[in-house]
């Protein structure tokens, strides 16, 4: 890790420690966005991390936000902080100014007049619909919201209205991007769930000896960090290069890992792990919910295999070996 990356990472961290706790995560569940948090991170930059610096922003890259996003992740902070730096991106790609306040993202058809499943769509300043001739930037009160909610009882609004107008932008990029910002903060949840199924399995006592003790729950463990080595390794690859063949690949190991998470996560902690006041199902259920987010794993392997069907027997080898400089189909 850089050191600006480094030093982007321990800072969202620290911000998260002073203003990010249990009650402020559960608070989302009532569609109460963290005011204090989101307030430092717009005061650090780290809502136009991805704007250019002659813009106003930090000119971070998509990895650098990657690391942030692993850490809010990790903390289950809620509410659209990957839709908030993408946006502002967008923004400043069409040459338009970054937005103050909370973007909710949706992806369109062009002329949409109904967006769903938008995350925190009724609760943020602004929506940015993403077409495919471009971006339309509108006010959140503009729309009427049908309101739901996804597996971690945070919003994911129905809003019906129309499009302004479409600024024109290339936005073929856009959904890989949104894709790997979302992996960042699928890893964290990830790496979290993993350290503290470690230290509960240390704590917790049965038949006169600590559960880690025991041969089924250190296999557990085990398969659960090779889960998360493997698609730590690969995502940050993808978030490095960009490559849509290394993100379509990332997003489908990460879909397994989150799996594993869930399941052994829950499985090590028994019904203490069940428990809504206990912090493991603020992971849990935002794995959940984030592994279908901009692309479902099923979506995201047939891109990848799209890749590589069309190879010979002679070709598909050197293809696969070759994989992080290919286009996805």
């Amino acid at each position: 890790m850089s050191e600006n990356r480094a030093f982007f990472r321990e800072t969202v961290e620290q911000i998260l420690a002073d203003t990010l706790d249990q009650s402020r995560i559960e608070a989302s569940e009532r569609r109460m966005l963290p005011a204090a948090l989101y307030k430092a991170l717009e005061e650090n930059g780290v809502t136009r991390m991805l704007v250019p610096e002659g813009k106003g922003g930090i000119g971070a890259d998509i990895g650098d936000s990657f690391a942030i996003l692993r850490a809010m992740g990790a903390a289950a902070a809620p509410g659209p902080i990957v839709e908030t730096m993408l946006g502002n991106k967008l923004l400043a790609e069409a040459g338009l100014e970054p937005a103050d306040g909370l973007i909710a993202l949706a992806f369109a058809d062009d002329g949409a007049a109904v967006l769903h499943a938008v995350p925190w769509g009724g609760g943020v300043d602004h929506v940015l619909a993403v077409t495919p001739s471009g971006i339309s930037l509108s006010a959140s009160a503009s729309w009427e919201m049908e309101a739901a909610l996804d597996a971690a009882d945070e919003p994911r609004d129905t809003l019906r209205g129309s499009l302004g107008a479409i600024v024109a932008l290339d936005t073929s990029a856009t959904l890989r991007t949104a894709a790997i910002l979302r992996a960042g903060q699928m890893l964290g949840a990830i790496e979290w769930t993993l350290a503290r199924s470690i230290d509960y399995a240390g704590e917790r006592k049965q038949f006169g000896r600590e559960i880690s003790k025991f041969q089924v729950i250190q296999q557990m463990l085990a398969e659960l960090a090779a889960q998360l080595l493997a698609s730590a390794g690969i995502a940050e690859a993808a978030a490095d290069a960009g490559r849509e063949t290394l993100i379509a690949a990332a997003r489908s190991r990460l879909g397994d890992a989150a799996d594993a998470a869930i399941g052994i996560g829950h499985q090590v902690h028994g019904a203490m792990g069940f428990s809504k006041e206990y912090a493991l199902n603020h992971r849990t259920r935002r794995l959940m919910a984030w592994r279908d987010d901009f692309g479902s794993v099923q979506f995201w392997r047939r891109r990848l295999a799209g890749g590589f069907v069309t190879c010979s027997r002679e070709e598909f080898w050197p293809a696969i070996a070759d994989a992080g400089n290919r286009r996805a189909a």
